[in-house]
């Protein structure tokens, strides 16, 4: 069948829906679902989501002890490729500066993100992205 007519999403679009989807029906966290689509350059996806590390249980009545626990869903997606074969990163947050670092090891230039966490350093995270030079957009509600 054809696609002509249809109204697709862009590549983008696509990921940050798909991040949704895979944090609403997998993360484990009851506070903060997140999730994190990758899109590589052969159009190939993979799909990470926050939670606990293999093996590990975590007490999630306990929101602090959680935090300092808890795999976040980009590491999660990002343990799966090698640098250089990424066309972006769609995130259903603004990544956090240690989750932008390992961004920037797997030389991924592009990061969309739909919500800011009210709990992170958004700035921090921004200043580390314009001297690595990735770009940050954000995707809006409105635009998926």
């Amino acid at each position: 069948m054809s696609d002509t007519g249809r109204n697709r999403l862009n590549w983008a679009q696509t990921a940050i829906n798909l991040a949704y989807d895979i944090a609403k029906y997998r993360s484990e966290d009851p506070y903060v679902q997140v999730g994190a689509c990758i899109i590589k350059k052969d159009k190939s996806m993979l799909l990470g989501y926050n939670g606990a590390p293999s093996g590990v249980d975590i007490d999630w009545a306990n929101r602090d002890k959680r935090r300092a626990r808890v795999l976040h869903a980009e590491a999660n997606v990002l343990n799966f490729v090698k640098p250089n074969e990424v066309e972006l990163l769609a995130c259903t947050h603004l990544p956090c500066t240690e989750c932008l670092k390992v961004i920037a090891q797997k030389q991924i230039d592009k990061v969309y993100f739909a919500e800011y966490l009210d709990n992170y350093d958004s700035d921090a995270t921004i200043e580390l992205a314009n001297e690595f030079g990735i770009e940050l957009s954000q995707i809006i509600s409105t635009d998926l």
